[in-house]
């Protein structure tokens, strides 16, 4: 890294002619040297560049001509050199085809490792592994940061235990320690900005408990307020789930290169998570309006979160699975009492500085946990229930649910532990115990739901056709069970 020079190159130059009259004219490249004296340079971006300064070495943020220009003016000033101030204010010295000569530099803004994180802080840089955290002085520091990535508060290690949002974190995670642990790691692969390609998983917080019968978007469990903690320490691009659109060429066009993170907050239930593949494991189109496309390469991609008051579905199968990660946050905070009835204000804005303190804490040792554990997955609650009647209904689980319960009593062919349903017969039965739906769910529809339902509870199955029937075979669901109940007593007759 290049020291910057605390005084400045003098870039004019002066001589007396044969009258005695002193003359002034500026030197362009003294003049650029000058410029990369007080630590300006260009940022090249996407075949293009912008000008920045360079201050303690290690620090950059992007100026613009007309503060230069102010600067140079209060030198000019300073030296009573006013006959330089008007050449100078005569030409443009400050206009692309002039300040394109200053050096340039570039900002690798993957400085962390797959064992090793870091988080800048006013007081400099700290560098976290496993089980050590060290400070390094941006004077010392031997990368090129952003200013505004630079939080505008000291780090200084201390005891939270009593850290709130540490608090709110075991209690949206149902108090249960195995639990508490994979959110922590969840949050600390959030906060880890290194890209693994072999973990390239969005993470998605849905509520445990939802409404599957009216449907209704109830949240209030603390889901975003997970995402608005993760802000506070990394760049993070929010952008409301309600107003996505999927065929919106422009729906990374905000997405920049300093961004860690994107959270799609409060997406809707018809959310199309499939959208998300490419970009999650592999380089990222951006199209802006106006200008041309750019592709952002994997390793500079934002990692995902997702916020949802319904189950995130995508294409199902490995394709999914390999690309997001799921935690279901407990109602706590929606049915036991709410964060300002049991902290006495609100977070964030209301916290002094010690809070302050136990919050970065606590988030740096999330991180800490996720280099220690790598991502944990905690076992799913209600999600695989709650997805299987998000993509059929509530009504045709608890029917097929009485069907698994009490095979017997249903019309059927058996053969050793396996059954034969003919499927109109399944569906007259399913829609002359559930009329509403006799207009809008066809048979066609009904086959997809029983083949949901059976992926989802693990049962084999088979479609044949046989003497002109349709028929659906559902395997090893026969058991030798004198106390099964009565299918019948639950009204739902079958011929």
């Amino acid at each position: 890294m290049e020291e910057q020079n605390s005084g400045f190159i003098k870039f004019w130059k002066e001589y007396v002619d044969s009258e005695g009259v002193i003359h002034y004219s500026i030197i362009n490249q003294k003049f650029i040297s000058f410029l990369e004296g007080k630590g300006y340079r260009k940022l090249v971006v996407n075949k293009d560049f912008i000008l920045v300064k360079i201050k303690d070495n290690s620090i950059v943020s992007v100026t613009k001509e007309h503060l230069v220009r102010e600067e140079v003016k209060n030198l000019l000033k300073a030296e009573n050199k006013l006959t330089v101030l008007e050449l100078f204010m005569k030409t443009d010295y400050l206009s692309k085809k002039h300040i394109e000569n200053i050096d340039s530099i570039s900002i690798d803004f993957n400085s962390e490792s797959d064992s090793m994180a870091v988080v800048y802080f006013k007081n400099g840089v700290f560098v976290i592994t496993r089980d050590n955290i060290e400070c390094i002085p941006y004077q010392l520091y031997d990368r090129y940061i952003w200013e505004d990535q630079i939080l505008n508060r000291d780090f200084n290690i201390k005891s939270f235990d009593d850290c709130e949002f540490k608090k709110f974190c075991f209690n949206i995670a149902g108090q249960k320690e195995d639990r508490f642990l994979a959110l922590e790691t969840l949050i600390g692969y959030l906060l880890h900005s290194h890209k693994d390609p072999t973990l390239t998983k969005a993470v998605v917080l849905i509520d445990e408990d939802i409404d599957t019968e009216s449907k209704a978007s109830n949240g209030g469990t603390g889901k975003s307020l997970v995402a608005e903690a993760i802000k506070k320490l990394i760049p993070t691009l929010r952008k409301n789930g309600k107003l996505l659109k999927a065929n919106d060429k422009f729906l990374f066009a905000d997405v920049e290169q300093h961004h860690k993170l994107i959270v799609f907050d409060d997406v809707r239930d018809d959310f199309p998570f499939e959208l998300l593949y490419s970009m999650l494991t592999g380089d990222m189109p951006i199209e802006k309006k106006y200008k041309n496309p750019v592709v952002m390469d994997f390793k500079d991609v934002p990692k995902v979160m997702i916020t949802s008051n319904y189950v995130v579905i995508g294409t199902g199968g490995n394709s999914e699975e390999r690309r997001k990660v799921t935690f279901e946050v407990n109602s706590y905070y929606r049915t036991v009492t709410s964060i300002l009835d049991e902290f006495g204000h609100r977070f964030f804005d209301d916290w002094d500085e010690n809070e302050w303190s136990k919050f970065d804490n606590f988030m740096v040792s999330c991180l800490q946990r996720y280099l220690t554990h790598g991502l944990i997955e905690a076992p799913s609650i209600n999600e695989k229930a709650n997805r299987l009647i998000q993509e059929t209904n509530k009504d045709f689980v608890d029917f097929m649910d009485k069907i698994i319960a009490n095979p017997r009593q249903c019309l059927y062919n058996q053969k050793d532990s396996d059954v034969r349903y003919d499927k109109a017969t399944l569906y007259s039965s399913f829609i002359e115990n559930n009329k509403e739906y006799s207009k809008t769910v066809s048979q066609i529809t009904f086959k997809k739901w029983i083949d949901k339902y059976c992926d989802s509870n693990g049962i084999k199955y088979e479609h044949k056709k046989s003497d002109g029937k349709a028929y659906v075979y559902l395997f090893n669901i026969l058991h030798n069970d004198p106390n099964q109940d009565n299918f019948y007593n639950d009204n739902i007759i079958l011929p």
